[in-house]
């Protein structure tokens, strides 16, 4: 019988991030999806290795991980976790030990609210988060579309231009346009240069597939008023397995100064018609549940749904004492 093992680690070392890494993948290979989220597999792939995390082993062998994200003082959700388990292994009890340590963590350090991003999920009242008695605290949408035939882009408002991102040049007015149309957003909000950076170093960026919308101001200087971020998932994409070539509403964002002008529709059929002719034949997208005018504008554009990412969330009160060690057989 194999002997399991939970470690807590306060700092991923490099060998250790290869391990996850390699849980990672191949959990995608057996799944068919990525078990983590795109922004915290972004951190991972570029080498980001101060996290915490709660490892499980088998025979020395890495067959779990909850990764951990913790806000700053005073702010709430104190810790954001994921979990990843071998499809081989037991998961169900593996991930609720997991969990088990990772919410003990959090009750050692004050207590606050719990975080746990479970993916892929058809129906929220069946996983092992709600059996644990997590509430739901959001739903992301995952939605899709075929590219039978080129789309048809609606006009673009009067005054306003589109062009593909500019390396360097475009910096600064994409932060501001994104900042400002996703305020207090979890993931896309209040981004700095050095987050934007780390999204361009990935593979998959491809800066012809960022379009941004301008109109030139009464100064003469040009404003960005919204953007389409596409996403191509090729047929060897590092992220899915083998497929034929899949396009992504990566991010699409207007500014708060453009709403009503039609334009996110124009961005939306713009960006779908740049994936079209790059050989996709299927469009993806997430959205926020919450978000009623963009399931509505995406539902109508043909969007569909498939399944859901959900957030589910619990209190975790104060740690009477510091609790047992973590590096113990189960």
């Amino acid at each position: 019988m194999a002997r399991r093992r939970y470690e807590l680690r306060t700092h991923l070392d490099e060998d250790t991030l290869a391990e996850v890494l390699a849980l990672i993948d191949a959990t995608t290979e057996l799944e068919g999806h990525r078990p983590v989220g795109e922004h915290k597999y972004a951190h991972l792939k570029v080498g980001a290795t101060d996290w915490t995390g709660v490892l499980a082993y088998e025979d020395d062998m890495l067959t779990g991980y909850a990764h951990t994200r913790w806000s700053g003082p005073g702010e709430r959700p104190r810790i954001a976790v994921e979990v990843v388990v071998h499809p081989q292994s037991d998961q169900a009890a593996i991930a609720e030990r997991l969990l088990g340590e990772a919410q003990a963590v959090l009750a050692r350090a004050g207590g606050g609210l719990m975080w746990l991003w479970v993916h892929r999920v058809e129906d929220p009242d069946t996983t092992v988060a709600a059996k644990l008695g997590f509430a739901v605290q959001r739903e992301l949408a995952f939605m899709m579309r075929p590219l039978r035939q080129p789309p048809d882009v609606p006009p673009l408002p009067e005054g306003i231009t589109l062009r593909a991102y500019r390396e360097s040049e475009d910096d600064e007015a994409f932060l501001a346009a994104n900042n400002a149309a996703f305020a207090g957003h979890p993931e896309n909000g209040d981004w700095d240069a050095a987050t934007f950076a780390a999204r361009r170093a990935l593979a998959w960026f491809d800066p012809a597939g960022l379009l941004m919308a301008w109109r030139r101001e009464p100064d003469g200087s040009e404003r960005c008023l919204g953007f389409h971020w596409t996403k191509w998932h090729g047929h060897d994409s590092e992220e899915v397995p083998a497929h034929e070539p899949v396009g992504e509403v990566y991010v699409l964002g207007i500014h708060p100064d453009a709403q009503g002008l039609g334009l996110g529709r124009t961005l939306l059929e713009a960006g779908l018609a740049h994936l079209y002719e790059r050989g996709c034949r299927l469009a993806v997208l997430y959205v926020d549940c919450a978000s009623t005018g963009a399931v509505a504008l995406y539902e109508s554009a043909g969007f569909e749904l498939t399944y859901r990412e959900v957030c589910y969330e619990r209190a975790v009160p104060p740690a009477v004492d510091a609790g047992p060690e973590l590096e113990r057989p189960a």
